[in-house]
C-alpha cells in the first residue's frame, strides 16, 4: 500500500491538506437500525444455518466482523508520516541552501564597505 492509493490514486506525491484530512478522516458508521436489524437476522440465521447467520447479520449491519479497519489505519499513518518525513528533508535541504546563500551575499555586501 503506498500513500497514492490511499489518497486516490493520483500519482502524485504533492498532496494538500484537504486531501490528507479527507483520507484520515473515518468512514461513515451504518445507522443504529442497520445494526439492530443486522443482529436480528444475524440471531435468527444462526438457528438455521450456524455460522452463516453471522456472515449475513454483518452484511446487513455494514461491519466487516474482523478488526482489519485499525491495521488498515496504522498503514495510512505511517504512510503519511513518511511522507512529511521526505518533505521535512527537502525543505531543511532548501533551507540550508537558501541560509548559505544569503550568507555570502551579506559577507559580500559587508566586504565592500
Amino acid at each position: 500500500m503506498n500513500i497514492g492509493s490511499i489518497l486516490g490514486g493520483t500519482g502524485s506525491s504533492n498532496y494538500n491538506i484537504d486531501q490528507i484530512l479527507q483520507a484520515t478522516q473515518p468512514q461513515p458508521q451504518p445507522s443504529g437500525f442497520r445494526r439492530v436489524l443486522g443482529g436480528l437476522v444475524g440471531g435468527i440465521g444462526n438457528l438455521v444455518a450456524p455460522g452463516v447467520g453471522s456472515m449475513i447479520g454483518n452484511a446487513i449491519s455494514g461491519s466487516s466482523g474482523l478488526p482489519g479497519g485499525m491495521f488498515s489505519d496504522t498503514a495510512k499513518f505511517l504512510q503519511l508520516q513518511q511522507q512529511m518525513s521526505v518533505e521535512q528533508e527537502q525543505f531543511e535541504a532548501i533551507s540550508s541552501v537558501l541560509k548559505s546563500r544569503h550568507d555570502s551575499s551579506m559577507s559580500a555586501i559587508r566586504n565592500i564597505n
